[in-house]
């Protein structure tokens, strides 16, 4: 039989639950006493239940992540591993976190609801709606009234894409009745044809998020036409309507950097596009001035041929006098025609030019907004857009904007 040393011993039976996928990352329950939190930051206690009792150590890292202090009497869930101490052989839980109990019950209807709608497909990619437009115009966020998350979103889009319109849409974020409160903003906002739906909330506790688990508000969320970003808690915190949602953020700040351009990037691409249409411009205007200096080139060559000719001619006119004037004569009609045909061409391409931008500076006059109002018509404009029949004319505030300024109405069909 094999001798083993008490070190070798314990090494191995440490290996062994090291390696054991049943006692790692597990849910412990139990009642806290003997606790005492050393001058480090660790916490030592024994976690207890009626019939038996386990040593536990949770190291100041994970202590640090703790929302309330543990004292003894009380009873919690701890999420840990469990490991020997080899020094004194002891079997004890190494534990990363820690909730009041009653927080165990919630982990399993989270965990119970998340594989009942992923077997159902409601977390499926094929399902989710891409977001189609790159500057987006009108967006609508569901978030909590004067919350830091409110005014984070807010911020972002002033900063990255001010262009855009944000629409806020006040909700309860946390309690039994935030999903109800939800879910009715969503089927309102669903129907207005934004290019976007915000949901978002600050961080918190697992608890306090746990109104976004929510089985209804999830086969809301599915059922939605309009593309929705999950803005929810911070990037360690994972609700089931991050699954659900076409698209999920780290954070609320993250939920408007994911669907908006930065504006200073955009400005950018604008300055290339216009200094790419200035060389387009500068390149064909070179272009036809080459030509025409070409062509008037050719004209000047031409002309020195023929008083070349003419100087031939001068030279032997007295030899051939008759057989000149005629020739002389011959040619001087056909110059005056190639002369009165260029002429003509020219001209004729020099008035369709000026035709053209004629035409178009009227069509600009024509289509100009301004001159349309100087001429007695006004304008009507409900929600910052043209009203063009009364049909399209909303029971509520409309302006109408004359030459000189703008007077508000209320509309009654």
């Amino acid at each position: 039989m094999q001798q083993l040393t008490v070190s070798s011993l314990l090494r191995y039976l440490k290996n062994r639950l090291d390696t054991d996928n049943n006692l790692q990352k597990i849910y412990v329950s139990g009642e806290i006493s003997n606790y005492h939190r050393h001058f480090s930051g660790h916490l030592y206690f024994t976690l207890k239940d009626e019939s038996a009792a386990i040593s536990c150590v949770m190291f100041k890292s994970s202590a640090a992540t703790l929302s309330f202090e543990p004292k003894n009497g009380d009873k919690v869930v701890v999420y840990a591993n469990t490991s020997i101490f080899e020094t004194s052989g002891q079997l004890q839980l190494y534990v990363r976190g820690m909730k009041p109990e009653g927080l165990g019950d919630l982990y399993a209807r989270y965990e119970a609801l998340k594989k009942k709608l992923t077997a159902e497909g409601k977390f499926d990619d094929d399902h989710k709606i891409e977001l189609e437009k790159i500057y987006i115009e009108k967006v609508a966020v569901l978030v909590g009234d004067k919350s830091a998350a409110m005014s984070d979103i807010r911020t972002t889009f002033a900063r990255r894409w001010p262009l855009c319109k944000v629409d806020f849409y006040p909700v309860l974020v946390q309690g039994n009745d935030a999903p109800a409160d939800i879910i009715a903003k969503l089927l309102e906002v669903d129907k207005k044809n934004y290019d976007a739906i915000i949901l978002a909330r600050g961080g918190g506790l697992f608890e306090d998020l746990f109104c976004f688990n929510d089985e209804n508000l999830v086969n809301t969320i599915y059922d939605l036409k309009t593309f929705i970003v999950s803005g929810v808690g911070h990037e360690q915190d994972f609700t089931l309507c991050d699954f659900v949602c076409d698209l999920r953020a780290a954070t609320p700040t993250a939920s408007v950097e994911l669907i908006t351009p930065d504006i200073r990037d955009v400005m950018e691409l604008i300055d290339e596009y216009e200094n790419d249409l200035k060389d387009n411009l500068i390149n064909i205007y070179e272009k036809k001035r080459m030509n025409f200096d070409y062509t008037i080139e050719r004209l000047l060559h031409f002309q020195k041929h023929l008083e070349n000719m003419k100087d031939n001619i001068d030279a032997d006119i007295d030899k051939i006098r008759k057989s000149i004037i005629y020739t002389l004569n011959y040619s001087n009609e056909k110059i005056e025609h190639i002369t009165s045909q260029m002429s003509m061409r020219l001209d004729f391409r020099l008035n369709s030019v000026k035709l053209a931008f004629k035409r178009l500076n009227t069509l600009l006059e024509a289509y100009n907004a301004e001159n349309v109002l100087k001429r007695g018509y006004t304008m009507v404009l409900q929600d910052e857009k043209v009203v063009k029949k009364k049909a399209e004319l909303l029971n509520k505030e409309f302006q109408i904007k004359f030459m000189d300024g703008t007077v508000n109405a209320i509309g009654r069909n």
